[in-house]
C-alpha cells in the first residue's frame, strides 16, 4: 500500500497529532510523503494495523503515487578498500532494489577515514539514505563510522546481525569484510540490508544523543 502526504496528515490528525503515525507492514511512502515526515519530525511506526477506508489510496491516486516512488528509489553509497570483484557483482544483483552510487575515493585501505567522512556528510545532508562499505577490516570501519552522529553502522557477520541492526538501531551503514564472504553470502547480506525498514524512534534518538555526549 502506498501512502501520500495528504493521507499521512489525515492519519496524524486521527491519532491526536501526537507526533507519530502507525502504518501497516509493507507500507510505502511517496517522495512527498517522505518530505512531510522529515519536515514535521514525525515518528513512523509499523504494525498489523488496518487503515480506515477513507484513508486508503484510491485506484487513480495509487497509480499517480507509484511513478514518482519508482523514479526516486533509495539512494545508497558504496565504497571498497581493495579488489572486490565478487562483492561488486553482488551489488549489481540487488541494484534494482536501490540506487547504488560509488563515492569518489581511491580504492585504498588508508583512505577509509576520507570515505567515512563522505558517507557521513551525504547522509547528514539527506542526499543519501546510507551505504555499504566493503572492507578488509570490519573493526576499523565500525569504529570510524560509528564516531559520526549521522551514521549507524552494523557489521555484516550474518543475516541475523543485519536484521537485528536495522530493527534495533535503524542501522544505515552495512560493513562487509569482502575477503571472507562469497558472492552468494554478500548478495544475501545486501538484499537483507536494502529491503529492511528503519525506524529511528524518539527513544533511540535520545539514547544516541546521550551516548554522543559521554566522556
Amino acid at each position: 500500500m502506498i501512502f501520500t502526504a495528504r493521507q499521512l496528515e489525515q492519519l496524524h490528525r486521527s491519532n491526536g497529532s501526537n507526533g507519530q503515525v502507525i502504518l501497516p507492514y509493507r507500507a510505502r511512502l511517496t517522495p512527498l510523503a517522505q518530505d512531510w515526515i522529515r519536515q514535521r519530525g514525525i515518528a513512523v511506526g509499523y504494525s498489523d494495523v488496518e487503515v480506515e477506508a477513507s484513508n486508503k489510496p484510491g485506484a487513480a491516486e495509487t497509480t499517480e503515487a507509484v511513478e514518482p516512488a519508482t523514479q526516486q528509489s533509495r539512494r545508497l553509497l558504496w565504497w571498497c578498500d581493495g579488489p572486490c570483484g565478487p562483492a561488486k557483482a553482488a551489488l549489481l544483483t540487488v541494484a534494482r532494489e536501490a540506487n547504488f552510487n560509488a563515492i569518489e575515493v581511491a580504492v585504498d585501505p588508508r583512505r577509509i577515514v576520507e570515505a567515512v567522512k563522505i558517507f557521513a556528510r551525504e547522509v547528514q545532508a539527506d542526499r543519501a539514505d546510507g551505504g555499504v562499505m566493503l572492507v578488509s577490516s570490519g573493526a576499523t570501519a565500525m569504529v570510524y563510522a560509528n564516531r559520526c552522529p549521522s551514521l549507524r553502522a552494523v557489521l555484516g557477520t550474518c543475516l541475523e546481525a543485519v536484521d537485528q541492526g536495522t530493527k534495533l538501531v535503524a542501522a544505515n551503514v552495512l560493513v562487509i569484510e569482502h575477503p571472507y564472504k562469497t558472492l552468494p553470502q554478500t548478495r544475501a547480506l545486501l538484499a537483507k540490508f536494502v529491503k529492511a525498514r528503519r525506524v529511528l524512534s524518539e527513544e533511540l534518538k535520545r539514547q544516541l544523543s546521550e551516548l554522543a555526549s559521554c566522556a
